[in-house]
């Protein structure tokens, strides 16, 4: 009787340790050709627009004002920059926020999965386009 509920005591802590070993959200993919409305907006929508909406904190990251919030080209107003430079992330202020290099970390609260923030990078190296 002793071996048996031995035995199930083992068997009991074996199946607690490995069934809950992957309680993690699984990254998300990077798609081939990522797209602004698809992916980038809906990055936005979820971990952005909180805070950068119409009139709270500039950019405007609402879907149908972001694109030209983020990419407009000059002239702008002296205190605005163009917050993506198509081609290059790391000159990108857009990218240096989300990573926290060169620019203060968005959003506040913690920086965005790598794979969000590869799929970033591979918009804005793919020329940054409104598709």
């Amino acid at each position: 009787m002793k071996k048996i509920v031995q035995l199930v005591i083992m068997v009991t802590l074996g199946l607690m340790a490995t069934s809950c070993y992957k309680d993690e959200i699984p990254e998300t993919p990077i798609p081939a050709n990522v797209s602004y409305k698809k992916d980038i907006q809906t990055i936005f929508n979820r971990n952005c627009i909180g805070c950068h909406k119409s009139g709270v904190t500039s950019p405007n990251l609402v879907d149908g004002s972001s694109f030209v919030s983020l990419t407009q080209l000059p002239p702008l107003p002296a205190e605005q920059e163009i917050l993506v430079n198509a081609g290059d992330p790391n000159g990108s202020i857009l990218f240096q926020a989300m990573t926290g290099n060169g620019a203060p970390q968005m959003p506040p609260n913690g920086k965005l999965s790598a794979s969000k923030l590869a799929i970033v990078e591979k918009w804005i190296n793919d020329g940054a386009l409104n598709n």
